[in-house]
């Protein structure tokens, strides 16, 4: 007789801990949408058997979030699992032979072939690699050329070229997609090569855990050799290192062991290393000692084919004319794009046809509102910071040197690199002619100012709020 489908007492704290994870690793709409709905109802070791309800368009949520759920279920427990999803009022599924031998003690004698075999292997998994992210469907436009290239180029050479890579660029621009193609596409040339895919807060989370476990007796040892060990390692998100001096430190020592070992090392940041507030300078400098490139925001052409590509993957019933007018009119982020295509496709697959351009232009409100949202700019901080802390906004860029204008003026810089994205550069310029140096100073000395400070803390986040 099967299992029912009743959860066992570990499950639903084990199913929140994993669920903490993807709402961490996935969009708001991803997750309230479809993850939300999901729920444990047996992990048997080799599998993490999933309820769904009735209603619910599974296919979609295997073909888009299957990985992430193995990721984060990874996070959580020891050794990795696959996956069933099991409808509400289904049996649960039988276990299979393989499971019933290795349960028992036995050899199994009866092999058979899984009618659905798993797409991706322990390797892979272990690796924390999204195999959807391949080289074959990055779409490659002016915006990205040549850092999809520099790319290419670290997967195909086992040494160590350019290394470390610096990908920069804003949200939502493809530098996620390049690291993981680095990483499959090497594991698909040689599947025992060592490749780690990470984000600078996971990095930064497990230092702190394995700092707890070495206080109570165990040792750094095995964090260390996890990390020290791989032929390629890839990490996310480099800028939220800044401020973490203990993790800066053992990133530092880490880096330079894979780099004198002849380990390929690519990185990816939403701004160069140069302009990262908040680390070390001989960090930054070690970013800098390879190549670096950046990643812009796609052309319209370019926004045309990533919706086409995505439109054949996911089989959606959407008009050429839909797709033109979504490249159209979302340009910014091609996050924001491809979650755009998404929210049509569902919506197409619950009318079984192809949506209206005014329904289209309904359900997409929310980020056409975005989009049109006009950029805040330096002069726009500037003023909002000279009302907040009642100075004149010509002391902005002029050269008096009192310790109320001063402050003031490092806080509007700060606010500038945090809010515009415009360059260290850009910035100075606009603050009578400063050099880079400054910015970075100022921006360093106002997030040690806010720690230590409630008062500067909250008259920043009130400046911050006018502008949104």
């Amino acid at each position: 007789m099967n299992p029912s489908h009743e959860q066992t007492e570990e499950s639903p704290s084990l199913w929140k801990l994993i669920q903490d994870r993807l709402r961490r690793k996935v969009n708001a709409y991803g997750y309230d949408s479809f993850l939300s709905q999901l729920r444990l109802l047996e992990d048997t070791g080799s599998h993490l058997v999933i309820g769904y309800p009735s209603d619910l368009c599974i296919e979609w949520v295997e073909v888009n979030y299957a990985d992430v759920i193995r990721e984060s279920a990874l996070d959580v427990l020891q050794g990795a699992r696959q996956l069933s999803f099991v409808a509400d009022g289904a049996p649960l599924p039988l276990p299979s032979p393989a499971a019933k031998a290795s349960a028992s003690g036995k050899p199994e004698t009866n092999k058979r072939k899984a009618s659905k075999p798993t797409r991706t292997s322990n390797s892979f998994i272990n690796s924390r690699l999204n195999e959807n992210y391949r080289f074959d469907n990055f779409i490659v436009g002016s915006n990205n050329e040549f850092a999809c290239a520099a790319a290419q180029a670290v997967a195909r050479s086992s040494e160590c070229l350019y290394s470390p890579l610096m990908i920069h660029g804003a949200s939502g621009m493809g530098k996620t997609h390049l690291l993981h193609a680095i990483g499959n596409a090497i594991k698909a040339q040689n599947d025992s090569c060592q490749v780690l895919y990470i984000t600078s807060e996971a990095f930064t989370n497990e230092y702190i855990e394995a700092i707890s476990r070495s206080k109570r007796g165990d040792s750094l040892s095995s964090f260390r050799k996890k990390y020290r060990k791989v032929d390629v390692l890839l990490i996310d998100d480099v800028q939220f290192l800044a401020g973490k001096n203990k993790t800066q430190e053992e990133f530092f020592h880490t880096f330079n062991t894979l780099l004198d070992s002849g380990k390929r090392i690519v990185l990816s940041s939403d701004c160069p290393a140069c302009e990262i507030t908040g680390v070390e300078p001989r960090l930054a400098s070690r970013f800098e000692a390879g190549l670096t490139v950046s990643v812009q925001a796609p052309c319209l052409e370019t926004r045309t084919a990533i919706l086409h590509r995505k439109r054949a993957e996911w089989k959606c019933n959407i008009s050429d004319e839909i797709v033109s007018w979504i490249a159209e009119h979302i340009s910014k982020n091609v996050r924001r794009l491809e979650g755009a295509l998404m929210r049509v496709a569902m919506m197409a697959s619950f009318s079984q046809s192809s949506p209206s351009l005014d329904s289209v232009r309904m359900l997409l409100k929310e980020e056409l509102r975005e989009e049109a949202a006009r950029p805040i700019t330096i002069d726009d901080i500037q003023r909002r910071v000279a009302d907040e802390f009642d100075i004149r906004v010509a002391d902005m860029t002029g050269r008096r040197r009192t310790a109320h204008v001063a402050r003031s003026r490092q806080i509007a810089m700060y606010l500038s690199r945090k809010l515009t994205g415009r360059s260290l550069q850009d910035i100075g310029a606009a603050f009578g002619g400063r050099d880079h140096g400054t910015v970075i100073h100022a921006a360093r000395t106002i997030e040690q100012k806010m720690v230590a400070d409630d008062t500067i803390r909250e008259r920043i986040a009130r400046v911050e709020s006018m502008l949104a």
